[in-house]
């Protein structure tokens, strides 16, 4: 296993961090199987978040049941910056959940605007005591955007900055990345398969191989999944010519106007299952259509004819997106397939 240092925080992590997101919807067995191959395979960083739904709760539990030597983790959650006593309320309840007496890396969850991350600075200055007290070691960001991201680098407030990019959403290694090496800021990587739009992980994680200062985070719901991707990772092979052509080919394709899966954009208050709505067409791309509308999505597609098509959805994307129009002709899409009028 290569590592990573991820900037001035001098955090020594694996060159894949374990995310997450994903466990929250399997068993508190399962989730304990997903980290203890991630372990075993060399992972040393484990990335998740409070917002993450019982994230925390499986990693701790299951960090408790394989007795690992803390010190040998790289821990990473996320507190959304609303006020100094809610980031350390919600610091607290992750310490618990985790079952550890420190975190080694806390980060301001999504500081998507100068609002958010003004009050992100603010509470920085409230947290140095829990810095000194050692019960934060490393404190970072997560963003969406590409300018913004590099006006958010640019304060020099933060050790690190989380932010998406894939082949498909390339343009960070050309804008983001220049900038972070200049702060000396580490880059953790989310949506490296660009929220489940890229379906073949050799080619997702082949782009990567050639980056030594990124580590990105992917999240597993089985340990099939990660030992694939620790095959690739671990041959070490760049992309190939061919290969990188596949990727500029899916590139154009897909286009940047698709749904990452963030979750921004919800809950709506009409109860409209928006990004299940809009992720509608890239999933019939790889699943029988009939087959996936049984499994529930019938269900989502349904909620959008309770959509009354405020906006509010699309004030709160990080990607500036046209949602309401992606989900009407998602909607279309599925009439089509099913027949209904």
């Amino acid at each position: 296993m290569k590592y990573v240092t991820l900037g001035k925080s001098g955090l020594k992590v694996s060159q894949v961090g374990f995310g997450g997101i994903p466990i929250a919807s399997v068993s508190f067995e399962e989730a304990e199987r997903c980290i203890r191959t991630s372990l075993d395979l060399g992972i040393n960083f484990i990335d998740t978040a409070r917002a993450y739904k019982d994230s925390e709760e499986k990693i701790g539990r299951a960090l408790k049941n394989l007795k690992s030597e803390r010190e040998n983790l790289v821990i990473a959650t996320k507190a959304i910056p609303k006020s100094l006593p809610e980031v350390i309320h919600s610091l607290e309840e992750s310490l618990r959940r985790l079952h550890t007496d420190y975190i080694d890396l806390l980060q301001m969850h999504n500081a998507a605007d100068q609002a958010k991350l003004d009050r992100s600075l603010e509470i920085l200055e409230g947290l140095l005591p829990l810095k000194e007290e050692g019960k934060i070691r490393h404190i970072g960001v997560s963003v969406h955007g590409v300018e913004w991201a590099n006006r958010v680098i640019e304060t020099d407030a933060f050790e690190t900055i989380m932010i998406a990019m894939n082949f498909i959403v390339r343009e960070p290694v050309d804008v983001i990345l220049p900038v972070a090496r200049e702060h000396n800021t580490g880059v953790i990587v989310m949506k490296p398969m660009a929220g489940g739009e890229i379906t073949n992980p050799r080619l997702a994680f082949k782009f990567f191989l050639e980056m030594d200062d990124v580590a990105p985070i992917v999240g597993i719901k089985s340990p099939e999944e990660i030992r694939e991707i620790m095959k690739i990772i671990e041959d070490g092979t760049p992309p190939t010519k061919e290969e990188k052509e596949e990727m500029d080919r899916i590139r154009r394709e897909t286009g940047n106007v698709f749904c990452r899966r963030c979750g921004y954009c919800e809950p709506c208050p009409q109860g409209v299952d928006i990004v299940s709505i809009n992720v509608f067409p890239s999933i019939i791309k790889r699943y029988p259509p009939l087959y996936m509308l049984q499994q529930g999505m019938d269900k989502s597609l349904k909620s959008y004819e309770k959509c009354i098509k405020c906006g509010e959805c699309e004030e709160k994307c990080p990607y500036r997106l046209h949602i309401r129009e992606m989900m009407e002709k998602s909607y279309r899409t599925y009439l089509e397939i099913t027949g209904a009028r």
